[in-house]
């Protein structure tokens, strides 16, 4: 055999070789990209659910794949997710996210991800990375629950792929979010505002004004709320039927005084999700320089009645004209009682 066969021979073998070890090893890098397709391009949740989106990768990657989820305004851009919360928008100095009316996005936004280096872009976007190997990925986004009733609302993603192009994908995919019917009674009573003097947000705890409200069932005292702002108390359909009876009270103004306001701008909510949402405004009977039960005004309360047949809820004295104020009774608690619970 001569030479040139022989080298003839040698490059057939290998070549052989070759093909045959690319045939058996997947972890070998193809040319092009993958795309990502989404199965399922509308998904219709209720309020509160969580909406999934199914994405099939043609073939597994080496490398993680990330994919940005921007969030449309109703002319399909995208909106803003972030906004500077250290320094100009340029520095690079820290941003912060920007709450997102109707769901919650649970990715980071493209600065928290570190897409920063690739330069400013815009404030908009989400980063979704998802590890290697995988074909099959999910896109969850959060609805939130409001008591608010309304009809269905729709809320459009873009989804693309990131500066990494580890694989392509630009779809838009939709959301439609149906009214949450609920069957429990909540009550919330809210005074957040910055009317107080010397900076002082009205509505930070026990450091700024304290309102309360209680719950008494057949008569006997059942429930409270104390420490949050709003203070909130739900009578939830599993509850005995009967007769309810909520006071909204004002604890005490801290010593704190308003150049701007003479009465706590303070309102109670009834509401059943997606059935009534009803306001009722108190302020008239909360004067501020008069302070609350802690400081010795035994007026600063108020009672709403509520028969509860089922989830039927009927309140009654839930407007201005009709609030009993400064009500006692021998069943409610003593305002040493509360103290001890406000502790």
């Amino acid at each position: 055999m001569n030479i040139d066969k022989i080298k003839i021979l040698s490059f057939l073998i290998l070549a052989g070789t070759l093909i045959f070890s690319c045939e058996e090893d997947d972890s070998i890098a193809r040319k092009g990209k993958p795309s990502i397709t989404v199965t399922n391009k509308t998904v219709t949740v209720t309020e509160g659910e969580t909406a999934t989106f199914n994405l099939v990768v043609d073939y597994a990657t080496i490398n993680p794949i990330s994919i940005r989820i921007d969030v449309l305004d109703e002319s399909g851009n995208p909106i803003v997710v972030v906004e500077p919360s250290d320094g100009d928008s340029n520095s690079g100095n820290g941003y912060s996210p920007i709450e997102i009316e109707d769901i919650f996005v649970p990715y980071n936004t493209w600065f928290d991800s570190g897409y920063f280096s690739y330069g400013y872009q815009g404030g908009s976007g989400y980063i979704a990375v998802f590890d290697s190997g995988q074909t099959n990925l999910d896109i969850n986004i959060e609805t939130i629950e409001d008591i608010l009733p309304n009809d269905t609302k729709t809320v459009q993603l873009r989804l693309t792929s990131t500066n990494l192009l580890e694989a392509t994908i630009d779809e838009v995919v939709t959301i439609n979010i149906e009214n949450l019917i609920g069957e429990d009674l909540i009550t919330r009573l809210d005074w957040a505002g910055d009317y107080l003097d010397n900076g002082v947000v009205a509505c930070d705890g026990f450091d700024g004004l304290d309102l309360d409200l209680e719950l008494y069932f057949n008569g006997g005292f059942a429930d409270f709320s104390y420490n949050d702002c709003p203070e909130e108390i739900i009578i939830f359909n599993t509850y005995p039927d009967g007769s309810y009876e909520i006071d909204a009270s004002f604890w005490t103004n801290n010593g704190f005084t308003s150049s701007s306001v003479t009465n706590v701008p303070v309102k109670i909510i009834f509401a059943k999700s997606g059935v009534f949402y009803q306001e009722v405004d108190l302020s008239s009977l909360f004067p501020l320089a008069n302070g609350g039960l802690l400081d010795g005004n035994g007026s600063a309360i108020t009672t709403f009645f509520i028969n509860k047949t089922g989830n039927i809820y009927t309140v009654t004295d839930s407007n201005n004209s009709q609030i009993v104020q400064g009500r006692t009774k021998n069943n409610r608690i003593t305002i040493e009682e509360k103290k001890k619970l406000k502790k």
